[in-house]
């Protein structure tokens, strides 16, 4: 079989085409030409070199406005015909139902989902601009979205994933419970792990690398007003400081990057807490340097904000796949039986003081938390990585 991967957003498809690769499958890549995700870039991803990967290809156009209104369709078409089965994510859907591509599988990563196919959300955000063939544009945008996602054979949601889920139930579709996050997990070179060396000097090491959302409405969410932004990073600084001042430690550390809107208030905080000698600052990393910080990590700590569920985030299953204990919110996912991470051993925490709980709870039995590091491997291994790319095969047919 001979598979298309269109798009790369987090680098979820990257990932997606090794595991098919290792699988057996004949999978190609193709990236979207003047992309702005850079920090998204196979190479962002992997230590391996990929100057010469045959099967990293370019897609026949970008997602320039223009390209909308040009024939480029016959380009794609013309690309496309050799594959058996179509994997997209993102307007890459759209531009490949022009094209008259059916997509076998489409794994959204979050906006492609619940805004692109839908032109009131589109068109507010031009409020200013007066041009009529821009408006027409967005409609028909909007229109080959819509039309790419209902064409498609296969859906990834779940019910957990609320905002998602409403938008798959307004297109009239049914939809897919798997997770979304793929990551591939590989063997990471002794040279990935020297800027993290000094982690050996403490004996307790809280690394978070979640981009900073918690002070300011940048989603923008409407229940900001009462939760506050995405992430509430400011408990994990919180929760730190009760460890500092309790002296449940010799010589703790807490890790952060610069990294999201409310960087600058988070440095505030620590600040403000007296924290400055016990945090460590890294500048914003790809993926495949993270990995290697957070695999040396005693704890990772992702999200803790009211109605978000932190299963979709690259944080949480990236520290499931290096084994090690994620403390973060699911929002119930991990104990709901019709969510694909019920039963996995995240350590579900919300307030400041659940997640110093923990901590507290380390001190005493840190053997228990070693176990759980063993477990979230295993469960990433069964469930994630190749377990899920076999559960992706099977849809696929």
């Amino acid at each position: 079989m001979k598979v298309a991967l269109v798009d790369n957003m987090n680098n979820n498809l990257f990932a997606l085409a090794r595991y098919f690769r290792q699988l057996g499958v004949d999978a190609d890549l193709f990236l979207i030409p003047d992309s702005s995700h850079l920090h998204f870039a196979p190479k962002k991803d992997t230590w391996q070199e990929l100057k010469e990967v045959p099967w990293l290809k370019e897609f026949p156009t970008s997602y320039h406005w223009k390209n909308y209104l040009r024939p480029i369709h016959r380009l794609v078409r013309r690309e496309f015909s050799a594959y058996d089965k179509v994997v997209a994510c993102g307007p890459s859907i759209g531009l490949l139902y022009r094209a008259g591509i059916k997509v076998d599988l489409f794994i959204p990563y979050g906006s492609d989902l619940y805004n692109l196919p839908f032109c009131n959300k589109q068109i507010s955000s031009y409020k200013l601009c007066k041009l009529v063939i821009v408006y027409f544009l967005i409609l028909y945008r909007c229109y080959l979205q819509k039309k790419g996602i209902q064409n498609s054979k296969s859906i990834i949601s779940n019910a957990n994933w609320k905002v998602a889920q409403q938008a798959v139930d307004r297109l009239g579709c049914q939809s897919t419970n798997f997770p979304r996050i793929m990551i591939y997990k590989e063997e990471l070179p002794p040279r990935a792990f020297e800027k993290f060396a000094f982690f050996k000097k403490h004996d307790f090491v809280v690394f978070s690398p979640t981009r900073h959302l918690w002070k300011t409405n940048a989603e923008p969410l409407a229940d900001f007003h009462l939760f506050g932004g995405a992430k509430r990073n400011d408990k994990i600084v919180e929760a730190f400081a009760k460890v500092v001042n309790e002296k449940l430690f010799t010589n703790p550390l807490l890790v952060l990057c610069e990294y999201g809107a409310d960087t600058e208030h988070t440095k505030n905080l620590v600040s403000d807490l007296g924290l400055e000698g016990f945090v460590h600052w890294f500048p914003i990393m790809s993926r495949k340097e993270l990995v290697a910080g957070i695999s040396m990590a005693t704890f990772v700590a992702d999200q803790f904000r009211e109605g978000m569920s932190a299963t979709s985030a690259g944080t949480t299953n990236e520290a499931l796949a290096y084994g090690t204990p994620v403390i973060t919110n699911t929002d119930g996912a991990i104990h709901s039986e019709d969510d694909p991470y019920f039963g996995c051993p995240i350590l579900e925490a919300l307030k400041m003081e659940e997640i110093y709980e923990y901590f507290q709870d380390y001190a005493k039995k840190p053997s228990k938390y070693k176990k759980i590091g063993r477990l979230s491997k295993k469960w990433f291994d069964e469930n994630l990585g190749e377990g899920l790319a076999q559960k992706y095969l099977g849809l696929l047919g």
